[in-house]
């Protein structure tokens, strides 16, 4: 029951009526009356700048997983629209809610603060990616939501600073444990076009009280992917840490392919 308390006090609050939230439910395609033409197709503009996914967070509870995947967006040559961005799913399954905000960096800042809120922005749950959105997370089969970033949320951003962030963050139920008694969840990672963008901080931290996770590796997955494993931030620090991996990589100068994404894998105390 005390699991079960947390779990709804962190899902109602997401799930509410913000309009930054979404509970995520099996989308369906639309449907057309019958002898109706389809509305005419709308597609997405090109980015007016490049992004590159800034962090991705792992935090892990007994009752749930949260993943924030944080995407940073300079102006480059934006001037005005809209964005609408498309976001597929991780594994290992499909969230219970996704959650988006736009968060503004410091004056001359690279980065958002983990500490700022930002301003929500909408997202629609879609069975696909489709060309009336910018494919941003993972490919364009997948399952996901569409975030659609109000160009006044831009200007709003960009009158703060040149760098804006995109923060998704995914509520999950619990990965079941392995042989090892390792969890791991798939992330998915950046592209623009046929281009992967650069990955930067890779993080994972304990929801519970102390330093529950003892242990936390990750690296890229996929057909093509380096099998080196990256660096990891595990907060807080266990006491007594096992023998890390003798060599690992920072995640930006990993080698990427369009293919890849990344696999995040935590031991925990029972």
């Amino acid at each position: 029951m005390k699991e079960l308390a947390l779990l709804l006090a962190f899902a109602l609050p997401l799930l509410g009526a913000r309009h930054g939230t979404v509970a995520v439910t099996h989308a369906k395609p639309p449907a057309h009356a019958a002898g109706a033409a389809p509305h005419a197709m709308h597609f997405a503009r090109p980015l007016a700048m490049l992004p590159s996914v800034a962090r991705v967070r792992v935090e892990a509870a007994h009752d749930r997983v949260i993943v924030t995947e944080e995407v940073s967006l300079p102006r480059g040559d934006w001037t005005t629209g809209g964005l609408d961005l498309y976001a597929a799913f991780g594994a290992p399954g499909t969230p219970i809610a996704v959650d988006a905000r736009l968060v503004p960096a410091p004056a001359g800042a690279v980065e958002a603060r983990p500490e700022d809120a930002g301003e929500p922005v909408t997202v629609e749950p879609a069975i696909r990616h489709t060309p009336a959105s910018t494919l941003l997370l993972g490919r364009p089969s997948m399952a996901g939501v569409v975030v659609h970033v109000k160009e006044a949320q831009l200007r709003q951003a960009y009158a703060l600073s040149d760098v804006a962030a995109l923060r998704v963050r995914s509520l999950l139920a619990p990965p079941a444990a392995d042989a090892s008694g390792a969890r791991d969840v798939v992330v998915r990672l950046g592209i623009q076009g046929a281009q992967p963008l650069t990955l930067g901080r890779v993080q994972v931290a304990s929801l519970e009280q102390g330093p529950w996770i003892t242990r936390a590796e990750a690296k890229l997955c996929g057909p093509d992917a380096d099998a080196w494993p990256l660096s990891v931030t595990l907060t807080p620090k266990p006491a007594d840490p096992p023998p890390a991996p003798s060599v690992t990589i920072a995640p930006p100068m990993a080698v990427r392919h369009a293919s890849d994404d990344l696999c995040v894998r935590w031991w925990a105390s029972p």
